[in-house]
């Protein structure tokens, strides 16, 4: 065999050989490629991209939802503890009631229990208005059957009819939501 009919081939034939088996990138026609693959390729990544905006929108009504979840189950948390506090402390009022009682009614030879029993209350009290309690406000004022029980009914020269007389048995709020209404005595017609 001769050199001649071992023909090999050059650098510069092989880069030509190699260029031409591929697409060129403007989208024309090289080696019998057409532009169909370039159309083609440009059609799935719109499509990609449209499926991409999709799922982004779809990701961020997700993430809406989730907040909007959340602070949901937070409300729902603080009405729940809200409540849970709100029966305790209406469990709580007959001891304050108790000991209003027991200060009112000791005598001066025990005015050191009286004190405590004062003190008590008070801190008690403070308790309770840290929670949000308060003490009603009825005497001498209109009755009201949301805020006032009457317990009796009397006609009284020195107040209105309809007007609480005395507070038998003192009503508490809870921010703003009536806890236990006032036992009252009402002046008659």
């Amino acid at each position: 065999m001769t050199e001649d009919s071992l023909h090999l081939p050059d650098k510069e034939e092989e880069k030509k050989e190699n260029s031409s088996s591929e697409p060129s990138l403007d989208g024309g026609e090289t080696n019998g490629v057409t532009s169909g693959l370039a159309t083609e390729l440009q059609t799935r990544v719109e499509e990609l991209e449209q499926e991409n905006k999709e799922l982004t929108a779809r990701l961020l009504r997700l993430q809406a939802d989730f907040d909007n979840y959340r602070k949901r189950m937070r409300a729902e948390k603080e009405t729940l503890e809200e409540n849970a506090n709100f029966n305790f402390i209406k469990k709580l009022l007959p001891v304050m009631d108790n000991l209003d009682r027991a200060s009112s009614s000791s005598t001066e030879a025990k005015e050191a229990i009286a004190e405590g029993l004062a003190l008590i209350s008070k801190q008690f009290m403070g308790i309770l208005e840290k929670e949000g309690v308060t003490p009603m406000d009825c005497q001498g004022k209109p009755f009201d059957p949301y805020y006032h029980e009457a317990v009796t009914q009397e006609n009284s020269p020195d107040h209105a009819p309809g007007t609480v007389i005395e507070e038998i048995q003192k009503g508490y709020l809870m921010k703003g939501k009536v806890l236990r209404i006032s036992m009252c005595r009402v002046s008659g017609e």
